[in-house]
């Protein structure tokens, strides 16, 4: 209405405000002339206005998806006093268009259209013109290589010319728009013209640019506006300036294009066509005594300038659409790579690699269905009176193909409204074609270059991602990135700026610049370093170390080098701690100083220095604070905690019964028995242990877990420029940041839902808390509540929620197996104290010996070997030893809880180290399973109450016992390998008690 608004002051005296109402009304009575049958559905419209009320004309694709809810997928909508029906969801859009496709395959002109090309050219014609110029321009752009080996040939070339603009940014950031506009158009101008063009030409770029900026005007409100009532231009054309532009634009185009033509017409060779433009000169000259023949001069203008606008804009705008998702999905460009690295490695790409790129394809088409850049198609008319779906459309109906109906139809896609690459993947992870992919529409108007198109977006697509990878601009994350589209005709992304990282540096390179930093790590510091083994350029002391088993490599060596060592990870200088005097010495006495967190290159990736775990400075200690206070606010250690666990633990029960004693791996349900108490913590409730989506956010935390502790992910921590020359090797880091995607996904889903029914008066949780604190500060410039806070500080919470403390309760259970005895005097403490009610945290005190037993199994199943690395805030000498800030710092925890100078059998089960000579419970100093200092874990007091209360639950309910045919010494007590040390694979038989 602002357009209209705009244009009603400057209208002429002539024609009168009452003349306008009389013919309009003339027009809306005729247009609601009964047909001969029921018309389609559809609101009400107003005289004059139509439904312009009901309808965003900038947006006007959403309008229109909104409006099919409501009126099926057949309705009418009033244009003003235009009568347009609209098809809307995939049946119905390929009914009309493939099984109708005579019916309607007329072609809408409009006034704007009708006003640039007078119904010449291919786009905006109807009628045997039409007919003739699309036969035309379909049969020679096939024989100058649309679709096959010659065209290939020119993408490929000009592939090779974009890379080397992308190169000139060195990273910076950039607008990919013009050097990928004229990339791709320069493909069209080598079939139409026979040759490319310098991207610094100017005609060229004022040829590019003016055609992109008329496709971006033709879908203003203005045009839109000037389409329904296009007596405008008599009243008030002054005003229509985007039209005013459009024509000037188009006048321009068509004098390049001529002067072109007529250089092409100068030097013509019958013998030897050069493209398209000659083959219809030839044509021309052939026709040229023949009355009526459809190749003259407007119809060759037009058709080429149809051919450069469209074979230039849509493909163009996709191709920047992929370059912005990747950028905003970096785990799905990771996928992407690795596919290209592992099939084709160094060589440039072909269009015959496509068959062997599933995933990459999949991309390919998932770019083309989310970007949806042709929202409505470009509108048809009917060419007679038709009965469709049991609705009347006359003759000359406006008809508009909703095609963001079919690709984001919700009875024909998983998740529509999401970036899925998986909608083109089958279990097997191979290509599948959907029947509801239609970017290039479909039947007589369906686009006549999409072989060309589609073999642009591959090539391109792997050729740039061989070579680049693309982020955000600095300071941008990319949750910032914006995938709203930008008005137009055709929807491009918004303005935006990526930064393409430079091709990975070559071996030589990297010989030479890991050599340098290992130069500059052996510089003498200010003092006496820690001793440790020497070691080798480049690659430290890997070949001293078992990256399976790194904490047993790290123990071995402070046997010979003492308690503060050094050891180099590759050119990585890392000092260890280790034994309990020296890692509580560093830990509590030495509290700041050696506090802050080491951001390894994974969780860098993972977590962008965000939430509670990975994360340094003000946002962690803010967080650290909000966290631990909230967390108690909502029980963790007191009694209202107690009650979730106890709650928890007769679910659990109910899950072992079930098996009847028979055997059953107790990793998913204690798991989800955990995670449960976290989640009633965080979200103010439980989930069934049947959810899928609980199930799969839970297995891929687990999985995670394991993988980061895995060689592939030490090596990657060590190089991390791998992921730039040989990111096909880190797999394990695709999944990672694939399941961290869908576990924020997941969490952002459900603080929604949270954030929806918020009640300030009345919280249920931790997320709760932090929305209550976040709306609070929201004017408040640099405030730590914000979203990826709040993201990754649940994550931390879920992950270090669960796993630890799941794990350690699942090493409780196979060592009962493992040593029946020791769980004999457990259920007979049990029975004596407590009988046959629920045990409660209050029955500790009169428990020591099963107290004993939870201690011990914590300190020999040492679940975190290592701790999470740390770094020195300042200089420091410690223990006589210089260590410089910035220095990464593991804390030996396994060295702590097996030191043999503290505990009197360190390596065996042995739950008198927690009892004195009366069998009364005793705490011992080295007993350090949470860490210690600044950095200890911030849930240990919920984590005790989870072992002891589940423990004692399970205990009092159940015997474990291996499964039949498998002794007690046959149970392998040898840890899976991971980040946290699990049990190996097993299974246990729960034998009832009651």
């Amino acid at each position: 209405m602002a357009v209209l608004e705009g244009l009603l002051p400057q209208m002429p005296p002539p024609l009168t405000l009452l003349g306008v109402v009389l013919v309009l009304f003339v027009l809306y009575l005729l247009s609601s002339t009964p047909g001969a049958g029921k018309d389609p559905p559809g609101p009400r419209p107003l005289p004059l206005l139509g439904n312009l009320l009901h309808l965003d004309l900038k947006h006007l694709e959403v309008s229109l998806c909104e409006l099919s809810k409501k009126y099926g997928s057949v309705f009418t909508v009033y244009l003003g006093p235009k009568k347009v029906v609209v098809l809307a969801g995939y049946k119905t859009v390929k009914q009309a268009l493939v099984h109708y496709a005579e019916e309607f395959g007329e072609r809408e002109i409009a006034p704007i259209f009708k006003d640039v090309t007078n119904g010449h050219g291919i786009l905006f014609a109807n009628g045997n013109s039409w007919k003739e110029m699309r036969r035309f321009s379909l049969s020679n752009l096939r024989n100058f290589g649309m679709g096959k080996r010659g065209s290939e040939e020119k993408i490929i070339e000009e592939s090779r010319c974009l890379i080397e603009v992308f190169e000139n940014f060195k990273g910076e950031p950039f607008d990919t728009n013009q050097p990928v506009n004229y990339a791709v158009s320069n493909i069209i101008c080598a079939i139409i013209y026979g040759s490319r063009f310098d991207y610094a030409d100017p005609a060229f770029q004022k040829t590019v640019d003016g055609a992109k900026e008329n496709i971006r005007l033709a879908g203003s409100a203005e045009i839109r506006l000037y389409n329904m009532f296009p007596w405008l231009r008599w009243c008030c054309g002054r005003s229509l300036v985007n039209r005013t532009q459009i024509l000037k634009n188009n006048k321009n185009i068509i004098e390049e294009i001529m002067g072109l033509v007529q250089g092409l017409k100068d030097t013509l060779n019958p013998q030897d066509l050069r493209g398209f433009v000659d083959s219809f000169l030839v044509q021309q000259q052939q026709e040229s005594d023949q009355p009526g023949s459809y190749f003259h001069n407007n119809n060759l203008a037009f058709t080429v300038n149809h051919l450069f606008a469209a074979g230039t804009d849509t493909t163009g705008t996709t191709l920047r659409w992929g370059l912005l998702l990747m950028a905003k999905y970096p785990h799905i460009q990771d996928q992407v790579q690795e596919e290209l690295s592992r099939v084709i490695g160094e060589r440039e790409p072909r269009v015959e690699d496509r068959r062997n790129l599933p995933y990459t394809d999949a991309v390919i088409h998932e770019i083309q269905r989310l970007a949806n850049i042709v929202p409505m198609s470009i509108p048809h008319t009917t060419s007679c009176d038709i009965t469709f779906q049991g609705h009347f459309i006359k003759k000359g109906t406006t008809v508009i193909p909703l095609l963001t109906s079919v690709l984001q139809d919700e009875e024909e896609w998983e998740t529509p409204h999401s970036f899925n690459p998986g909608h083109f993947l089958d279990e097997k992870g191979c290509f599948i074609r959907r029947d509801a992919f239609m970017p290039f529409s479909a039947g007589r108007r369906a686009c006549l270059g999409e072989s060309l198109a589609r073999m642009e977006l591959f090539l391109f697509f792997t050729f740039i991602l061989q070579r680049f990878r693309f982020s955000p601009s600095p300071g941008v994350s990319e949750d910032e990135l914006d995938l709203t589209p930008s008005v137009g005709f055709i929807l491009n992304p918004s303005p935006h700026q990526l930064c393409a990282m430079p091709p990975p540096l070559t071996l030589l390179g990297v010989v030479l610049v890991l050599f340098v930093l290992y130069l500059l790590s052996s510089t003498p510091g200010a003092g006496k370093d820690p001793p440790g083994p020497r070691p080798l350029p480049l690659l430290g002391n890997l070949l001293h170390l078992d990256l399976k088993l790194l904490h047993v490599s790290l123990c071995e060596q402070s046997k010979k080098y003492g308690s503060v060592f050094t050891v180099h990870f590759g050119p990585k200088k890392v000092v260890v701690l280790a034994g309990y005097k020296t890692v509580k010495q560093a830990l509590v006495h030495y509290a700041e100083e050696f506090g802050d967190r080491e951001i390894v290159p994974l969780y860098r990736d993972m977590a962008k220095e965000h939430g509670v775990l990975f994360s340094n400075g003000d946002s962690w200690k803010e967080m650290r604070r909000f966290a631990l206070s909230n967390l108690r606010d909502f029980g963790m250690g007191k009694r209202g905690g107690e009650e979730k666990i106890i709650e928890e633990s007769r679910y659990l029960i109910e899950v072992f019964e079930n098996f009847k004693g028979e055997p059953f791996d107790t990793t998913q349900p204690v798991n989800y028995a955990i995670s449960n108490i976290i989640c009633a913590i965080m979200y103010g409730s439980r989930f069934d242990y049947a959810d899928p989506a609980f199930q799969q956010m839970v297995d891929r935390a687990n999985e995670n877990i394991r993988l980061v502790g895995s060689a592939e992910m030490r090596l990657y921590n060590t190089f991390p420029w791998l992921r730039w020359c040989c990111d096909w090797l880190l797999v394990k880091r695709t999944q990672i940041l694939k399941n961290i995607r869908k576990n924020i996904e997941e969490i952002m889903g459900l603080a929604q839902g949270l954030k929806d029914t918020l009640n300030p008066q009345d919280l249920r949780g931790f997320v709760d808390s932090f929305l209550i604190r976040q709306q609070e500060e929201s004017d408040q410039p640099g405030s730590y509540f914000h979203n990826n806070n709040l993201n990754r500080t649940v994550v931390d919470l879920f992950v270090a929620g669960t796993d630890t403390t799941g794990t350690t309760l699942r090493w409780g259970l196979l060592l009962m197996a493992k040593y029946p005895h020791i769980q004999d005097q457990v259920q007979e403490e049990l029975s004596q104290v407590i009988g046959q009610r629920e045990p409660r945290v209050e029955d500790r005190r009169n428990l020591p010996y099963t107290d004993a037993v939870i201690h011990e199994i914590q300190r020999l199943a040492s679940i975190l070997p290592m701790s999470l690395p740390h770094t020195t805030s300042c200089d420091i000498t410690f223990q006589g030893y210089f260590i410089k800030k910035g220095t990464t710092v593991i804390p030996l925890l396994t060295s702590v809880l097996q030191d043999e100078e503290e505990w009197e059998t360190p390596h065996s089960f042995n739950p008198d180290h927690f009892l004195d000579e009366k069998g009364c419970f005793i705490r011992r100093d080295a007993f350090m399973p949470f860490s210690a200092g600044r950095r200890a874990c911030l849930g240990e007091s919920l984590a005790r109450m989870e072992l002891f209360l589940f423990f004692t639950f399970l205990l009092q309910r159940f015997s474990f016992s291996p499964p039949p045919g498998v002794s007690k010494d046959e149970l392998d007590l040898t840890p899976s390998a991971g980040f946290i040390l699990n049990p190996s694979p097993h299974q246990l038989c729960a034998v009832s008690r009651v």
